[in-house]
């Protein structure tokens, strides 16, 4: 291990203070901060929007269509081949 030397710690030339610190911002919640990283991680990985994946949590929390709502959608729509018995 080398001793400093005199010089190796000096302050800019002419400034005569030592170069200050990047002021720190204030973490006012921590839980807050890892949440934002992790939504920042789980973004770019997806693909989605945000926006996107806020309706895709909205559509998730709605209660499952009940049987009768589902064949009543069928008959409505039968789809391509006009049979409302059979799933598309």
């Amino acid at each position: 291990m080398t001793t400093p030397q005199d010089g190796d710690f000096k302050a800019p030339a002419g400034s005569g203070q030592p170069p200050a610190a990047a002021p720190q911002g204030i973490i006012a919640d921590p839980n807050a901060l890892l949440q934002a990283e992790i939504d920042r991680v789980v973004l770019e990985q997806t693909g989605r929007s945000a926006e996107e994946l806020r309706e895709l949590e909205a559509m998730e929390q709605l209660p499952p269509l009940s049987d009768e709502e589902l064949a009543r959608q069928a008959e409505a729509d039968p789809g391509a081949d006009g049979d409302p018995s059979t799933p598309e």
